[in-house]
């Protein structure tokens, strides 16, 4: 079977250069080009797949994609790896590992040295104002709101930058995973706040309930983040009610926001609220910063009493 790279490209939102398809690799945003797939006759399956942003398993994971869609042929024609290329892919992985960690630590220090010069973020910022929220915990640097991105031990690791208009941008080859925004889930002293936690995807999420409700928030920044800060949530706070706010996507063909916040919720035996009932006929998506500010607090309300 012939692959073809152009087909695959198109499939996938991606975009051919020098005979690769470039795809996202899953679980990443749809503008993403980490994956790049490559015809290759004497490879398995008759293709090379490098996932730059990724591991052996997500490159796995990609062959996998490409044979359920078609583009890979089903039979067991495919043959093992040679000891030459099993070196050859761990030499790779241990060269991308080493140009992460050495990104990761830039980044680090760039991220520290932005937010040290930024100043109080403008609580009249075209996106604040849009979205109608104040500048919890935030910054700003010239046009762009700064969310400050943690780890557990609060050390930062990145930042945010949210544009007038709403575009968001991660620090260039800055850690993301397991990192939050919080706000109010501690007092001053360290001390965890009163009442239940609310986790969710984005900072305009998190904070219109916490506008709403005066509840302590955390802020993963993406869905594929959101499972990892919950169980770290979790660690953090064993015995604290926790409530996964979910994204409702459900103009896409899967609702990407509600499943993520599902699978966090079962992984820390978490509770789900939802923006709006499922019953309700609108069609395009919604996040708790979309709804109307006073119906925020019963909907995080409705969640708690649906397991009373």
């Amino acid at each position: 079977m012939i692959v073809d790279i152009e087909a695959i490209a198109r499939h996938y939102g991606g975009k051919v250069c020098k005979g690769n398809a470039l795809i996202p690799t899953p679980g990443h945003s749809v503008r993403d080009r980490g994956t790049a797939i490559k015809a290759s006759a004497g490879a398995p399956d008759g293709c090379l797949v490098a996932c730059y942003n990724g591991t052996q398993a997500d490159a796995l994971a990609v062959k996998e994609m490409l044979r359920a869609d078609g583009f890979l042929s089903q039979s067991a024609s495919a043959r093992a790896l040679s000891a030459a290329e099993r070196r050859s892919i761990r030499r790779a992985e241990r060269e991308r590992e080493s140009a992460r960690l050495k990104a990761e630590r830039a980044a680090v220090d760039e991220a520290a040295a932005v937010w040290a010069d930024a100043g109080l973020a403008d609580p009249a910022h075209p996106y604040l104002t849009a979205k109608r929220l104040e500048p919890f915990g935030i910054r700003q640097a010239g046009r762009d709101l700064l969310v400050p991105m943690v780890d557990p031990d609060f050390r930062l690791w990145n930042v945010q930058r949210i544009r007038p208009d709403g575009r968001k941008l991660f620090g260039k080859g800055a850690r993301t995973a397991g990192l939050f925004w919080s706000h109010g889930a501690f007092w001053q002293d360290g001390s965890p706040s009163d009442g239940p936690l609310a986790i969710g995807e984005g900072f305009a999420t998190m904070a219109a309930i916490h506008a709403a409700t005066g509840l302590g928030v955390v802020a993963a920044l993406s869905a594929r983040n959101l499972e990892p800060v919950a169980v770290a949530m979790r660690q953090a706070f064993p015995r604290r009610e926790l409530i996964v706010a979910a994204d409702d996507d459900r103009h896409l063909p899967r609702n990407l926001g509600l499943e993520a916040a599902l699978r966090a919720a079962s992984a820390i035996g978490g509770l789900v609220a939802t923006p709006r009932p499922e019953t309700t006929p609108e069609a395009s998506s919604a996040d708790f910063a979309d709804i109307p500010r006073d119906e925020v607090a019963g909907r995080i309300e409705s969640a708690r009493e649906a397991v009373r």
